[in-house]
C-alpha cells in the first residue's frame, strides 16, 4: 500500500480560553525569522540575544508550551525543545530561557529560546491562483529595507517582510525537501509542522499547540460549498435523530 503523502500545518500557541498573553522580553525582542543561527545573530547586532521574560498575566495553572514573543520569536518547554530535537534534529537550536509572570513569580517548568533554522519557499502559487511576488517589485515599494542578518543565500529575505497573504495557503510538497519544522517565504511570522512532527507532538502529551492544515494538490482543502454541504448533512443527521428519539419516547409511553 502506498504511503499517504504528508500533510503540512500552520503552528500556534493555544491559550486556554483564547486569550492570548502579552509576552515583555527583557532587553530587546530579537526576530529570529532568517535561518542564521544564535551566533550569527549576535555577531551582527553586536550584542547577547535576551534571556528571559515576562508574561503580562496573572499566575496560571495552564500555559501552552509553545509561546511566541511579539516578534513572534518561540519560546518552547522542554518537553517541546525534546520532541524537536528527537524528531527534527538539526532544524533548531535553543538557549535556556527564564519565564515570569507579571508580579515577578517564576513560570514553572523549564523553558528555552528557539530558533528555526530553514526558511522555504514552498507556497504552491499556482494552486492559490496566485502569481509569485517579484522581488524586484516588493524591494522598490519597500518604505524601510530589512536589516536582518543574513547569509548572502538568503539575501531575498528582505522583502520577508509580506505577511498579509490572504485566503486558503497551499504548499507545494517538494519545495520542503524532507523538513519537518520551517519558517516560509513571504510570511516568516509563520511556522510550518509536517503531520509525523504534529502527531510526536501529542505522543508526547505537549500542551498548547494549535495547528491548522494547509492545502496540497495531493489533498485540496474543502472548499466554501462543500464546508456549507457538510454542516447541513450535519444538520439534517441531528434533525433525524431527534425525531427518531422522540418517537421512540412517545411509543414507550
Amino acid at each position: 500500500m502506498a504511503k499517504a503523502p504528508p500533510r503540512v500545518y500552520a503552528i500556534t500557541p493555544a491559550w486556554p480560553f483564547g486569550t492570548e498573553v502579552v509576552v515583555e522580553v527583557a532587553g530587546w525582542d530579537a526576530a529570529l525569522t532568517t535561518s542564521v543561527d544564535f551566533e550569527a545573530v549576535e555577531r551582527w547586532y553586536d550584542k547577547a540575544l535576551p534571556t528571559e521574560a515576562r508574561l503580562l498575566s496573572k499566575p496560571r495553572r495552564q500555559i501552552p508550551e509553545l509561546i511566541l514573543t511579539g516578534a513572534r520569536t518561540p519560546v518552547v518547554s522542554a518537553g517541546m525543545k525534546a520532541v524537536l530535537e528527537q524528531e527534527a534534529s538539526g532544524e533548531s537550536e535553543f538557549r535556556p530561557f527564564t519565564l515570569q509572570w507579571e508580579d515577578g513569580t517564576a513560570v514553572p517548568g523549564e523553558w528555552h529560546l528557539c530558533n528555526l533554522l530553514k526558511r522555504i519557499d514552498c507556497f504552491d502559487y499556482a494552486t492559490m491562483g496566485m502569481e509569485p511576488p517579484d522581488p524586484v517589485v516588493v524591494e522598490k515599494s519597500l518604505h524601510h529595507k530589512r536589516t536582518d542578518p543574513m547569509s548572502a543565500e538568503e539575501y531575498w529575505l528582505r522583502e520577508g517582510y509580506i505577511n498579509r497573504m490572504m485566503g486558503p495557503r497551499y504548499v507545494d510538497l517538494a519545495a520542503i525537501d524532507g523538513a519537518r519544522i520551517w519558517r516560509p517565504r513571504w510570511h516568516p511570522a509563520s511556522m510550518f509542522v509536517t503531520d509525523d512532527l504534529l502527531a510526536a507532538f501529542k505522543a508526547a502529551k505537549i500542551r498548547g499547540v494549535q495547528a491548522e492544515r494547509l492545502g496540497t494538490r495531493e489533498e485540496p482543502l474543502p472548499t466554501l460549498a462543500e464546508i456549507r454541504e457538510k454542516a447541513k448533512t450535519r444538520e439534517k443527521a441531528k434533525s433525524a435523530r431527534l425525531k427518531t428519539e422522540k418517537t421512540s419516547t412517545k411509543t414507550e409511553a
